[in-house]
């Protein structure tokens, strides 16, 4: 792995990319070449991603960024949410005969929230028309874009859940299809009606989709898809190590990250974050915080919101924590291969964007609208229950807790670091790791990412209930880490590698950086 990594950091000095997709990198540099802005190069990035990557993002997705204006140490949070559906109450869903919200099927979708990010940040600050910008995912659409080992492996275990004869047809026959090309004609259909009106494509999208659920008896109703509907606010922020680390407010899992890093700065040991008892006591922080995300965090437009860096709050939190062995598990929940991707881009002005979107699962509910290439995010069954006086309970209109946020961190003078990562709960673990070694322990980025990751299961997410209680390892992790780990009562399972990539860009003085862990595919590249 370390050597990986060394091949992989990358230098610019107007400029910096770092995607899932080679082919998304490249859109978004010559964007910024041709005089765009990161906030036009990000929207690109994302677009294209949804063709390249249609297992993991996709136009009726979700999508959570921080950004940064050129010149300013203000953190902004964009986000596009999905919502639930008009007719989705817990009475109707118990009415059917369910215990729970259904994983998969259009009972499991929400309302598109990837498209009002994107008309929600070109609005305030895209300087490229849409037309441009939508070009290259239109084009990989109508081209094709190649199947890569991940993409036909990503493919291949999630193709199940696509229940529609559109989609089973358009995506199952390249399972096994590497060096094929994947094509989208829908989804080019559907960029091209949004590069030609926001309108047309609202109203197009809205009735397709209440057909759609009409047809196979979901709750959606006329109104319900508006594409109009990206938060932009100010981030939520913590001061660790002197550094302000920013990240996307609730109902997003953001929070976690500030949660634990401010935890960990109180509770840690000497050494470093990858020492055995810092291991162990970020995996009791991690415990603790999960615990708290169920009983507490909601959509704050329909539950009143709690501080999660209220003092008492993580009093309480520390108080539970054991420096000396595993704690009992609380709670069940879930992280998931194949359902998220994260990019950033710093531009020459030094606008900045770090950017997180996801479908919820793979292939998200598995139904969509086939003549536009969109399938539905699921993040309604993945996340919400049935309790409607819990925070994340079912109702119309809310924004189920997600699991998806980016961060950056820096100073008075500005934004030093950004980056994110795929991988459901996963992420408030890994990017607490990277963030502990970069903040906390003063190590370079390279170092940070080089280290042995961890994963704390259970997580948060429903989906993974009954999971047993344990510790994925890298394999790389230090045996007499291991034995510590052991001895604590931690279960270990080692992997050749845990979890999803995680990108880093940064700042130095006269130039910008940035690499990723080589976990997946991808390409930095800067200009």
């Amino acid at each position: 792995m370390r050597d990986v990594l060394r091949d992989r950091q990358q230098w610019g000095t107007r400029a910096m990319v770092s995607t899932g997709s080679s082919a998304a990198t490249l859109a978004a540099l010559d964007v910024l070449r041709d005089g765009g802005t990161a906030f036009d190069a990000a929207i690109t990035a994302s677009a294209v991603l949804t063709v390249a990557m249609p297992m993991a993002s996709g136009p009726a997705g979700d999508a959570a960024a921080v950004f940064h204006l050129a010149g300013s140490a203000q953190a902004w949070s964009l986000t596009g949410l999905g919502r639930a559906p008009t007719h989705a109450t817990a009475a109707n869903f118990t009415a059917r005969g369910h215990r729970t919200v259904p994983g998969r099927g259009i009972e499991s979708a929400t309302t598109p929230g990837l498209l009002g990010a994107w008309c929600a940040l070109h609005e305030r600050h895209g300087t490229l028309p849409w037309s441009r910008l939508l070009a290259p995912a239109v084009d990989l659409a109508e081209r094709g874009t190649p199947v890569t080992t991940q993409t036909a492996r990503w493919i291949q275990d999630n193709v199940k859940v696509l229940s529609q004869p559109e989609f089973a047809g358009l995506y199952g026959p390249h399972t096994s299809a590497v060096g094929g090309r994947l094509r989208n004609p829908g989804l080019a259909a559907l960029y091209r009606l949004l590069a030609r009106s926001v309108d047309e494509l609202e109203a197009e999208l809205d009735a397709s989709v209440t057909r759609l659920s009409e047809r196979l008896g979901g709750f959606f109703a006329p109104g319900d898809c508006g594409v109009r509907i990206g938060e932009v606010v100010p981030a939520a922020t913590t001061t660790v190590a002197g550094a302000q680390v920013a990240t996307n407010p609730a109902p997003t899992q953001g929070v976690l990250l500030l949660q634990n890093l401010a935890l960990y700065e109180r509770l840690r040991e000497h050494g470093g974050a990858d020492s055995a008892a810092n291991v162990h006591i970020l995996s009791e922080i991690v415990h603790q915080t999960y615990a708290w995300r169920i009983a507490h965090l909601g959509d704050p437009a329909c539950t009143p919101p709690a501080d999660p860096l209220a003092e008492p709050v993580l009093a309480d939190l520390a108080g539970e924590v054991d420096p000396d062995k595993r704690s009992a598990t609380r709670y069940a929940g879930h992280y998931t291969d194949g359902d998220t991707t994260h990019f950033a881009v710093i531009d020459e002005a030094g606008n900045s964007v770090s950017w997180t979107q996801s479908l919820g699962l793979g292939f998200g509910a598995g139904v969509g609208v086939g003549e536009l290439g969109l399938l539905l995010c699921n993040r309604l069954g993945r996340s919400a229950t049935l309790s409607p006086g819990e925070p994340n309970g079912v109702s119309p209109g809310r924004r189920p807790v997600n699991t998806i946020f980016a961060w950056s961190a820096g100073d008075a003078d500005g934004v030093r670091w950004l980056g994110g990562t795929p991988g459901g709960d996963g992420q408030c673990q890994w990017n607490t790791q990277v963030l502990a070694a970069l903040l906390v322990d003063g190590v370079s980025p390279l170092a940070a990412l080089n280290r042995p990751r961890w994963t704390y299961l259970p997580g948060a997410d429903k989906t993974e209930a009954g999971v047993p209680p344990h510790l994925q390892v890298d394999s790389s992790m230090p045996v007499d880490v291991q034995e510590w780990l052991s001895g604590a009562g931690h279960a270990l399972r080692v992997r050749t590698s845990v979890g999803g990539v995680l990108r880093v860009l940064g700042r130095h003085p006269e130039s910008l950086y940035g690499l990723d862990d080589g976990r997946q595919e991808g390409l930095t590249a800067g200009w």
